[in-house]
Order: structure tokens, then C-alpha cells, then sequence
């Protein structure tokens, strides 16, 4: 079984008040490359996906 792990995304987090978004939309891109390229048997996301518990538009 071929399993990825990916954890604590922590979408729409800002570091000292920069907006990283688009640095997060690159991951998340290289994240289905690489899903699309290894075929995983399944994908776990643990930890935090969004930074806070209701989520900017944009991050969503």
C-alpha cells in the first residue's frame, strides 16, 4: 500500500502580516503532482488544514 502524508497546511496563514497564498496555491499544486505522479493508495492529511477555524474567502 502506497500512502501519502501530508500535514499542518495551515491555509491562509499570514507571516509577519505577508499574505503567503500564493506560495500555499504552489504547494498545493506541487502536492497533485506529486499525488498524480506516485498514484498513492491513499492520501492523509493530518493536523490543520486552514490556519484559522473560519477561513478567508481566498483561502477557501
Amino acid at each position: 500500500m502506497k500512502l501519502l502524508h501530508i500535514a499542518d497546511l495551515h491555509i491562509g496563514k499570514r507571516v509577519n502580516e505577508f499574505n503567503v497564498i500564493d506560495d500555499q496555491k504552489y504547494i498545493l499544486e506541487q502536492i497533485l503532482r506529486i499525488t498524480d505522479e506516485e498514484k498513492p493508495d491513499s492520501v492523509l492529511i493530518a493536523g490543520d488544514v486552514y490556519d484559522k477555524s473560519q477561513p478567508s474567502a481566498e483561502a477557501v
